[in-house]
């Protein structure tokens, strides 16, 4: 036969333990260390960039630059048709101003075409048949 035993409690609760913790806790003084010998380190307090990099809109995707107004109302039964003007890859120009009714297709990181407000994801097109 086997028999058990009621054991008390023998953990913390995590208020406790939180308290127990944070009441240990000193905080370091601030250093200045080179950038190379920071790894693992905290900092002190918050870094801001100085610069935008890249200094534009870019795409997070493969798709197509459009205007968001021109695709209100499209569905898989009802799609719509733009005229694709070129495309703009990663490193190069953006082309011109994008107009109502038109696309541009773009790379990942390609610059934002001025006048497209959205990205189509190209799975989202049926571009790929034509």
């Amino acid at each position: 036969m086997t028999s058990f035993e009621t054991l008390r409690q023998d953990w913390l609760s995590i208020p406790e333990a939180m308290e127990r913790i944070l009441t240990s806790c000193v905080p370091l003084a601030q250093e200045d260390v080179p950038l190379e010998e920071s790894v693992g380190r905290a900092l002190a307090q918050d870094v801001f960039a100085t610069a935008t990099l890249p200094p534009w809109d870019n795409s997070a995707m493969d798709g197509y630059a459009v205007r968001y107004n021109d695709l209100v109302g499209a569905k898989p039964t009802s799609p719509v048709v733009l005229r694709v003007l070129g495309d703009v890859r990663a490193g190069r120009a953006a082309l011109g101003t994008l107009g109502t009714g038109e696309a541009i297709r773009i790379m990942t990181g390609a610059p934002v075409p001025q006048g497209a407000d959205a990205i189509v994801r190209v799975e989202d097109t049926d571009a790929e048949e034509g």
